[in-house]
């Protein structure tokens, strides 16, 4: 890369709004965290995409999304686990042995 120590530091902290922001960040708050001016050099090089007034960075709406969809899949198969637990346990199925057990400690045998 051919940039200036600051125009390097300024991708850097761009890249560290953008992620922070979910990866929705317009070019008008973007100008705001760092130099509108790096901002045009980081675009001009190519580092940066806009799009209307949209910020584009895409090795970072790729990792986003990879994170997302194993987030989604781990809360998925966490509920799958728990509900298997829960209802697989035998206690959990039989309420008579429920019952039971509370009559005895309500001194009801």
């Amino acid at each position: 890369m051919y940039l200036s120590k600051e125009d390097k530091g300024s991708f850097i902290d761009a890249c560290f709004h953008y992620w922070n922001k979910d990866c929705k960040m317009t070019y008008t708050k973007m100008a705001r965290r760092i130099s509108q001016e790096s901002l045009d050099i980081l675009i001009d090089e190519g580092m940066i995409e806009k799009k209307d007034n949209q910020i584009i960075i895409k090795f970072l709406d790729t990792q986003y999304k990879e994170r997302k969809e194993q987030y989604l899949k781990r809360v998925i198969a966490a509920k799958k686990s728990k509900k298997k637990n829960t209802f697989s346990d035998p206690i959990h199925k039989n309420t008579d042995s429920l019952n039971k057990f509370l009559s005895t400690i309500n001194g009801n045998t």
